[in-house]
């Protein structure tokens, strides 16, 4: 997920990246906005600043099968317990709960 440092992709919200770790790939994306949150470099993904930071990383998951799995699966591992719907269960239901419990203004 290579992105330049802008303002406007200062601003994205990762979910690219995010489909890739959901599914169990190894993602590689620009250290911009909120990927810098979502990927550990080296433990879940990878980050990536440079052209030649892009080529390293590649590199290393082209010639090493092991690691392409091991980030892969602690990328899914990530997106489960910080970004699936099962892990913000209790938010949505507390979200929820806060507007049953609003008192009604005349009109609504």
């Amino acid at each position: 997920m290579p992105l330049p440092d802008t303002e406007w992709t200062r601003g994205k919200c990762g979910f690219k990246g995010l489909t890739y770790m959901a599914l169990g790939l190894p993602a590689v994306m620009s250290p911009v906005g909120v990927n810098t949150e979502i990927v550990e470099d080296g433990v879940n993904g990878f980050l990536a600043g440079s052209e030649d930071a892009w080529v390293e990383k590649l590199s290393m998951l082209i010639e090493q099968p092991a690691l392409r799995t091991t980030l892969g699966a602690k990328g899914r591992e990530t997106v489960i317990a910080r970004y699936s719907v099962a892990s913000q269960r209790d938010n949505y239901v507390q979200y929820f709960n806060e507007v049953l419990d609003r008192p009604r203004r005349h009109g609504d």
